[in-house]
């Protein structure tokens, strides 16, 4: 059977018409599928990332550094101004389960002290332990020390102007370094002390209450007959000590005990 011209011709304008419009909507759908699995994809990608992030966390060199700091410084209390550490190892942030990281230090077995000290550290994560680190570190510490303020010779008196006090850094901590002014005032000079050096408790003593040349009176006792007369020393002391007398008038010499300046006192 033969199809009419006119049938075909209408068939033809239909295609012609219609297929642009099929094929750009072919396209977006496509198009629309693409960008849904890639939507999706970079969802997933998210979540991983995320997931990544809550997973896991790092320790950094510097939380370690305080918690060792807070240690020290309750081991060191009331004997230091201050303590001071240099981190040598860990140097790098770790990585650890992601929580609330808590710390607890105890030292490896050396002992307090300054210098290099090694440390275990016990990682705990929400409370709980994770894993124990060894860190070590160089810890030095400081106090406020007496200096002398200007070059102080043998035997000079020690008043308020010729000493200050100075932050000092020790390397041992049984330093003995006099650490309070009025432990100095009104002592002697054991041995020359340079500006600003710290002063030890052997760098000074109690004053000479009398030197050697001096004119003391001297007092006998014999139960309780006292006689008093004027002596030259031969030599320097601080009370209490006891140092040879030459008696003024005879020239006799005797031993006799300080007790206070320019005055001695023999026992018979």
């Amino acid at each position: 059977m033969a199809v009419p011209r006119v049938c075909i011709q209408c068939t033809l304008l239909a295609v012609l018409c219609l297929g642009p419009l099929m094929t750009e909507a072919a396209a977006l759908q496509q198009s629309q599928a693409v960008s849904v699995r890639e939507a999706g994809s970079e969802d997933r990608s998210g979540v991983k990332r995320s997931e990544s992030r809550l997973a896991v966390h790092q320790l950094h060199p510097e939380q370690i550094h305080r918690s060792i700091q807070r240690v020290l410084e309750q081991e060191m209390a009331g004997r230091v101004r201050a303590v001071h550490i240099a981190m040598v190892d860990p140097l790098d942030p770790m990585k650890v389960p992601s929580g609330a990281i808590d710390l607890r230090i105890s030292s490896n077995g050396y002992g307090e002290g300054l210098g290099r000290r090694n440390f275990h550290v016990q990682v705990n994560i929400n409370g709980k332990p994770w894993q124990t680190i060894d860190a070590i570190a160089d810890v030095s510490a400081s106090i406020d020390a007496v200096v002398p303020t200007r070059v102080l010779p043998i035997d000079t008196v020690l008043e308020a102007e010729d000493v200050t006090v100075h932050r000092v850094k020790l390397t041992d901590l049984d330093h003995q370094f006099i650490v309070d002014v009025r432990d100095v005032i009104g002592r002697s000079v054991a041995r020359p002390l340079q500006t600003n050096n710290p002063i030890r408790l052997g760098m000074v003593k109690r004053p000479y209450a009398v030197r050697k040349g001096d004119r003391v009176s001297i007092e006998a006792r014999r139960g309780g007959l006292s006689i008093q007369a004027v002596g030259v020393t031969r030599s320097s002391g601080e009370v209490g000590q006891t140092v040879t007398v030459a008696n003024a008038d005879s020239g006799k010499e005797l031993r006799a005990k300080i007790v206070g300046p320019g005055a001695v006192r023999v026992e018979f």
